[in-house]
């Protein structure tokens, strides 16, 4: 077994109070991930428990919570599993967790309130798949591939935890996010066979294609309108870029959960090379980056202190939009220097 994998396992096993999180405003990979691990941990738990009782051995069942700060996306609530996530504003245990399991979370600060639920004593383990990750947690997994779904599969399996059809689907959903449906650089050979074997347990693409990248309110939709028939274009820096108000967002009946996958919208734009999409949320604005050929977007992310990929990433700050973009622009121009 992977020696970091082999020491994460490690951790969970001596663990009683764990707790599972992701980032906020959580997409397909931080959901996907985190279900599938909160429904290997409870196998583990049977696991330890039979193992126990066979030794005559007393054993503490684990207490496992997934709770994220923000709702569970509609677009999500398909998955089987997903009632299992909870959301911090109505989490009212006095549990205090000694293991925390960050997933798909470049820094501390991207899990929001919910960091609020570690003590002194709550060890951190930090699973993720940006470059830009800061290595936040007591231990680390870091590997640039497509996502931390696929980080999940590959612990997983080498834990010896056996695949089921909700760890499956879970798990398929958070890759097929992160890959675009396999249609990002990102997908691989190992992608295509991690997939078909999720396949195997049951999982229908079509279904979750269908309910995930093809359901979309009205709002949505006319968001998209929106964007497409107004979005700018800065010819010198090959940037096609939009920014959206809360007062907008709310026009349009949308929300910001409606805003996903606009930046790659953008950049589909035949003579964009990078897209931005900006939104105003709760007196900050939050930034996704997508480049298509060989402008590092994680590199512009970072001038607001985001990060993530590459060709993919994201960034919050209290800047303006005009700010942000005459930055953005002259730093484009100068070709980083």
């Amino acid at each position: 077994m992977n020696n970091k994998f082999s020491k994460i396992l490690e951790v969970i096993k001596r663990s009683n109070r764990i707790l599972i999180t992701g980032h906020t405003s959580p997409d397909g990979d931080a959901i996907g991930s985190g279900l599938a691990l909160l429904l290997a941990i409870n196998k583990l738990n049977e696991t330890l428990k039979k193992e126990a009782e066979g030794k005559d051995e007393i054993y503490l069942d684990k207490t496992l919570r997934f709770i994220l700060e923000d709702e569970t996306p509609k677009n999500l609530k398909f998955l089987t599993h997903s009632i299992l996530i909870e959301e911090f504003e109505n989490y009212n245990s006095k549990y205090e967790f000694d293991l925390m399991i960050c997933l798909d979370s470049g820094n501390f600060d991207r899990i929001g309130k919910v960091g609020q639920l570690k003590t002194e004593g709550t060890t951190v383990i930090n699973i993720d798949h940006h470059i830009s990750n800061d290595r936040f947690g007591n231990y680390n997994y870091i590997e640039d591939i497509s996502s931390t779904s696929e980080i999940l599969y590959n612990f997983i399996k080498e834990a010896g935890i056996e695949l089921d059809h909700g760890i499956a689907e879970s798990l398929y959903t958070g890759i097929v996010n992160d890959t675009g449906n396999f249609k990002h650089s990102n997908t691989t050979k190992k992608v295509f066979k991690i997939a078909s074997e999720l396949v195997e347990y049951g999982v229908e693409p079509n279904e979750i294609i269908k309910n995930f990248f093809n359901t979309k309110s009205m709002g949505k939709l006319k968001l998209t309108g929106r964007v497409l028939s107004n979005f700018k274009f800065a010819d010198s820096q090959k940037l096609a870029y939009y920014y959206i108000s809360e007062a907008e967002l709310a026009e349009l009946g949308a929300t910001k959960d409606d805003t996903s996958g606009l930046g790659e919208l953008l950049l589909s734009y035949e003579d964009a090379s990078v897209s931005l999409f900006l939104k105003e949320d709760k007196g900050y604005i939050k930034g996704s980056f997508r480049s298509k050929y060989t402008v590092d977007v994680n590199a512009l992310a970072g001038i607001f202190g985001g990060g993530g990929h590459i060709k993919a990433a994201g960034f919050k700050t209290d800047k303006s939009f005009h700010e942000i973009l005459d930055i953005i622009i002259k730093n484009m121009s100068s070709g980083g220097k």
